[in-house]
């Protein structure tokens, strides 16, 4: 039967829907479940008992202003796991100038506290200074339910997926805030490139590149 389970999973990962603006609930809940001991978030955010929350209203953002307008998000046929992309020509939502900065800061108080704005701020900016140029893919978020997580299902979501970025002959690029993804990412064709801190306290942070292949 855990077997037979486990395949039904793999299935529904393998043949994901685009989600739409509907399922930005359903998408914000699975992320924030996936990601709810992730050490860079839980450095950046607000901590305690406020972090659940801080770590909701984060991809509520990042989902609703970043993401929706690419039309990238990928969703399994059972909720359990997700896949978010950025084509090349969105990558600008990324981008944090100082002008940005301060216009958001009335939107991240609630998720960052007072304490917390400054690590945000060299989060911010020492991820804009290491991400490549070149145009690319990036995968934003790559998250699966942690009662379903070791089954195989992110790297379904990964082979659903990259043929996307592989028919446009383009490389891909993430950051990885969790040493145990290495593996998973290097499966699917991703090296390490380069390894960084927002600051000296902070947990590291890998880029992660893959080349440009054809299908």
């Amino acid at each position: 039967m855990a077997a037979l389970t486990k395949q039904a999973l793999r299935r529904n990962a393998f043949a994901p829907r685009k989600a739409a603006r509907t399922d930005l609930d359903d998408l914000a809940a699975l992320l924030t479940d996936a990601f709810m001991d992730d050490p860079v978030l839980h450095w950046t955010l607000r901590e305690g008992s406020a972090y659940p929350a801080a770590l909701r209203r984060y991809f509520d953002f990042a989902l609703a202003e970043q993401c929706v307008p690419s039309d990238q998000m990928w969703l399994s046929g059972d909720g359990c796991a997700t896949a978010i992309w950025l084509p090349p020509a969105d990558l600008h939502v990324l981008e944090t100038p100082p002008r940005e900065m301060l216009r958001l800061i009335p939107r991240f108080l609630p998720i960052l506290g007072v304490s917390r704005l400054f690590r945000a701020k060299s989060l911010a900016m020492v991820m804009d200074a290491e991400h490549p140029h070149e145009p690319h893919w990036y995968l934003y978020f790559l998250g699966v339910a942690s009662h379903a997580q070791g089954r195989g299902l992110g790297s379904a979501m990964m082979e659903a997926t990259l043929p996307m970025v592989d028919a446009e002959r383009l490389p891909a690029y993430l950051d990885n805030s969790n040493p145990r993804n290495i593996p998973l990412y290097e499966r699917y064709g991703f090296r390490v490139v380069s390894e960084y801190r927002a600051r000296d306290d902070a947990p590291p942070i890998w880029g992660m590149w893959r080349d440009a292949r054809s299908l």
